[in-house]
């Protein structure tokens, strides 16, 4: 399920807190131009957003996007709540839904993690509605330094195994972010990057490789984005997708984005994944 979902947008784009508190906030919205030669051109809007709120010893998550590629729409969105106990174990319950082209699939998990010092381990098992199989997960985090973290899932799924792998790093002056996706038939990574060079002013970049059933490519993206108000953000990219035996797929990017905050729960869902990868890989999502 997973890979498709990959498959299709990279092809048609070829320790509690004591009181409530918002601790992660974000909202998009992108207009890529993309054209790509002889097999013509489309426009592709994304948008969506993301939170994170923790009262007590509850953590409550959410986060939902769309692709929209001249009228095919990509939905998903994911909800999730976690309870910590005193002993700094976690349990939890999340759901993450995905439509594409009325094609409805869920995988509603519950999952346990612990954490200790800098470093979290947790384990997952969940249902998916498409499928008979259950879906089992082993997860992993270490938070680096305060700004950076560097972590693993492991998800059977489908009858695969999917190994996602992350790093995100957001200090002084320059954050980070890397996935990398594996499964058979399906190999991903990013990384993508801002530096700022003063005055709201920044430089942003990303680079990806893809390889799907055999069908490989390489994506590139480099522009600058200007912070007018603490946390928002309006950008400019321009990038190129290289795609075997195809045209060269030229991407023009517009976007504004709002993000306040940081994540503190090590758990991610199917939808963060999925999240992850494509912002970091072809730019579209940006949490």
């Amino acid at each position: 399920m997973l890979r498709k979902i990959l498959l299709t947008t990279i092809l048609c784009g070829s320790a509690s807190a004591a009181a409530a508190e918002l601790t992660y906030g974000a909202a998009f919205a992108k207009y890529h131009d993309i054209d790509a030669g002889s097999a013509g051109s489309a426009d592709v809007k994304t948008f969506g957003g993301a939170a994170e709120y923790r009262t007590g010893n509850l953590t409550f998550s959410g986060e939902l996007g769309r692709v929209d590629i001249e009228g095919i729409d990509l939905d998903f969105a994911t909800l999730g709540v976690g309870y910590t106990l005193a002993n700094g174990i976690t349990l939890g319950l999340d759901h993450a839904e995905f439509d594409l082209l009325g094609d409805d699939a869920g995988v509603t998990s519950v999952y346990a993690m612990y954490s200790v010092l800098n470093y979290t381990l947790g384990l997952s098992i969940g249902e998916a509605s498409e499928l008979d199989e259950t879906v089992y997960s082993v997860f992993g985090a270490w938070d680096v330094t305060e700004g950076g973290t560097v972590g693993l899932d492991i998800v059977q799924i489908d009858g695969d195994t999917l190994f996602a792998g992350y790093a995100d790093y957001d200090l002084s002056q320059y954050s980070v972010q890397a996935d990398l996706l594996s499964s058979d038939g399906l190999d991903l990574f990013g990384v993508a990057g801002k530096y700022e060079l003063g005055n709201g002013f920044a430089v942003i970049a990303s680079l990806g490789a893809f390889d799907l059933d055999g069908l490989g490519g390489k994506a590139v993206n480099i522009g600058a984005q200007y912070e007018f108000t603490p946390g928002a953000n309006v950008e400019l990219a321009l990038g190129r997708i290289d795609v075997d035996g195809a045209d060269t797929i030229d991407q023009a990017t517009f976007g504004v984005s709002y993000e306040l905050g940081r994540r503190t729960s090590q758990r991610r869902s199917v939808a963060n994944i999925f999240s992850g990868a494509t912002g970091s890989v072809i730019g579209l999502t940006d949490f």
